[in-house]
């Protein structure tokens, strides 16, 4: 079937492409330019699920892949995600399914099918639409504010709470009702009858994380140097910092990089509509360098120049030049052993970027509006055309999944020296017609999911893809001012409503054609719709072999990896063991040698104890013998003073006896003499009174 399909494929792949563009060539060259604006999954909690547009597959969520119109999210039991689009946030909380059904430069809508989402709008919404539907309802933002929305689906209920700001509720007949600030509506059904107006409730669990992402979201660094309409802001203030520059002014450093490094050299391609190839950066904070602003090598550093500020910053797919070819054109390079490979490097400040897909020159001017300075580089040169900033990866690899050091190719320097740049690389986004919003995404996706909504929401709603979820009210009236009644089908020989004329033999004719055209047009269809379900059964066998071979392939290394896992733990275990019986051993041998210890101490402490009582023994003896002598001493100065005593007086005595014995004498010689006269007082004599003077008689 391969080989029948590749035939057919090669006859017919030409007309059939030729029936595509002329079915659809007119409405190519209308086509308008691709949003601006996307959306990014900014934070989340637990698993969050993701299902491109016009797939009905679900992916575990990937931060860094941009989100547009018809891609879906699911945020699984007891998770949380946060997401921009622009600078607007949605917070959902756990088991909660959302659909961006419009989201470009003029409209986000946004269906919440089950569950609770909070919008904040921060911007004035002159000339912009916001508005949030359901199963029930369509609420329609007027003001910037925060607004709460939560669907039963069960219950056909829908709950929609304003904080701040205010908004208008729309039934489907038609019916509107203002919900102001601190207020929230109740509606079930699709009409407003019984809807009731009543205060906000009380904040809870979700409310309170939301404040928190809030107060996080005001208090960005990053704000202050990129208008936060820039996707992605947020994760520059934890992964990097900000400098002035004199050529450049402010300008944004990674922090943790390898000293190689080079961006977009950590990540895959992917096609996305209605860009193409789309850059999906590996790094958290790798969302906003890669689709806004240049980079530039500034030192040995690697430096984000956001550039100017602008209120409306485009987001682009990829601001990158492929090496290997012309302006317009395609680029691969050789790489040896007659392959090819795809070399791609990041635009400087000053260097217009140039879409590879089609696009107005309003937009390319608006996308580069940001990044051009006064000084204009040379055309012939790019300044990151060079080996050390250049990513050249085999063509088979490019697009196919993450792109690992091992897939880089070193090239010489002179391989990108001189050679053209072109817009795209060599290898069209894996589609057979020009990608469009809605269409089936081809390439890869990412890991299958780890959880999925439930059955309801897995699959999705055709009418509500083609339509919205909700078909809006001028969809259902004619526009012409006929009634619906006019459009129903004719009964034969029944005449044409008044007013409608019947069609001309010429216009049947016409019609004739047109139909043969149509047939042989669906017939080819058919035809080329057989060969591709061929196609697809074959991939499917052999993805249903693969996964067969793979999953066996994984069942044998999980096998591999529980018996090493168990071999492990038995020997972590009988480690622990060891471990545990060497540390009772250690434990006795301490306790052991703190008994010793412990008898040791008790024993130094008796000695010193003793030794301490024959001390005070000693100086108790040593004190009462002085005591002793004390007392000896004192007794013999106390008898040595009475002795003195009374050899003093003894003395005194002796003298007093003395005088007294010569008192005695003199009185015994003046009695003797008995004759007044001289009086002999030693060698003085005294001449008593009566008495003359002179020596003789």
């Amino acid at each position: 079937m391969t080989l029948s399909y590749r035939f057919f494929s090669s006859r017919t792949a030409r007309w059939i492409l030729a029936l595509a563009l002329a079915c659809t060539g007119a409405q190519a060259m209308a086509q308008e330019d691709p949003p601006g604006r996307v959306a990014r999954l900014n934070a989340q909690q637990g698993t969050v699920s993701f299902s491109p547009a016009g797939d009905d597959s679900w992916y575990d969520a990937i931060p860094n892949r941009p989100l547009t119109t018809g891609d879906r999210l699911w945020s699984d039991r007891n998770a949380r995600a946060e997401l921009f689009v622009g600078s607007a946030a949605l917070r959902l909380d756990s088991n909660t399914a959302i659909e961006f059904t419009e989201i470009n430069d003029q409209a986000i809508r946004i269906t919440v099918q089950q569950g609770t989402a909070q919008l904040r709008v921060r911007d004035d919404l002159s000339g912009q639409k916001v508005e949030v539907d359901t199963g029930n309802l369509a609420f329609v933002v007027q003001q910037p504010g925060d607004y709460r929305v939560q669907v039963d689906s069960q219950a056909d209920l829908t709950q929609v709470m304003v904080a701040s700001g205010a908004g208008t509720a729309y039934g489907e007949s038609g019916e509107q009702t203002i919900v102001s600030a601190r207020q929230q509506i109740v509606v079930n059904g699709r009409n407003l009858a019984n809807a009731a107006t009543a205060p906000m409730p009380l904040d809870d669990a979700f409310e309170r994380w939301v404040a928190e992402r809030s107060r996080a979201e005001d208090a960005s660094i990053s704000a202050r140097y990129v208008s936060r309409e820039t996707v992605g802001y947020q994760q520059l203030d934890n992964y990097g910092d900000w400098q002035n520059d004199n050529d450049y002014g402010p300008v944004w450093y990674p922090r943790n990089v390898a000293s190689d490094w080079a961006p977009y050299s950590d990540g895959y391609w992917v096609s996305v509509a209605p860009w193409g190839w789309t850059w999906v950066d590996n790094a958290p904070w790798g969302f906003a360098p890669f689709h806004y602003g240049r980079w530039a090598q500034v030192g040995n550093r690697w430096g984000w120049v956001p550039g100017r500020q602008q209120s409306r910053p485009v987001y682009s797919p990829a601001l990158v030049g492929f090496v290997g070819g012309g302006r317009g054109g395609s680029a691969q390079v050789p790489i040896g052993g007659g392959r090819n490979g795809i070399g791609w490097f990041p635009l400087a400040p000053g260097e217009a970027w140039r879409p590879g897909y089609h696009a107005s020159q309003r937009y390319v001017e608006q996308a580069n509006r940001m990044a051009l300075y006064n000084r204009q580089p040379r055309n012939d040169f790019y300044a990151n055309q060079r080996q050390q900033a250049v990513t050249v990866v085999p063509s088979d690899v490019f697009g196919r999944g993450p792109i690992g050091r091992r897939d880089h190719i070193r090239m010489p320097a002179a391989a990108f020296a001189g050679v053209p740049v072109a817009n795209a690389p060599g290898i069209a986004p894996p589609s057979h017609f020009a990608p469009q919003i809605g269409s089936a995404p081809s390439g890869f996706m990412g890991r299958p999911a780890t959880a999925i909504p439930p059955p309801q929401w897995q699959q999705r709603d055709r009418q509500q893809q083609q339509y919205g979820y909700r078909p809006p009210q001028e969809w259902r009236q004619p526009q012409d001012g006929r009634q619906p009644q006019d459009f129903q089908r004719q009964q034969p020989g029944q005449q044409p409503p008044r007013g409608l004329a019947g069609p001309s033999p010429q216009q049947l004719q016409q019609q004739q054609v047109q139909q043969q055209m149509q047939a042989q047009q669906q017939q080819q269809l058919q035809q080329y719709q057989q060969a591709v379900q061929q196609q697809q059964a074959v991939r499917q066998q052999q993805e249903a072999q693969q996964r067969a071979a793979q999953n066996q392939a994984v069942q044998m290394q999980q096998l591999q990896v529980q018996q090493q896992q168990q071999a492990l733990r038995q020997q972590q275990e009988a480690q622990m063991r060891q471990a545990q019986l060497q540390q009772q051993q250690q434990i006795q041998q301490q306790q052991a040698m703190r008994q010793q210890q412990e008898m040791q101490q008790r024993a130094a402490q008796a000695q010193a104890q003793q030794q301490a009582l024959a001390q005070q023994q000693a100086i108790a003896q040593q004190q009462a013998l002085a005591q002793q002598q004390m007392q000896a001493m004192q007794q013999q100065q106390q008898a040595m003073q009475q002795r003195a005593q009374q050899i003093q007086q003894q003395q005194q005595q002796a003298a007093q006896q003395q005088r007294q014995q010569a008192q005695q004498q003199q009185q015994q010689q003046r009695t003797q003499q008995g004759l007044p006269g001289e009086i002999r007082d030693g060698s003085r004599q005294r001449r008593l009174p009566g008495q003359q003077g002179g020596d003789g008689p």
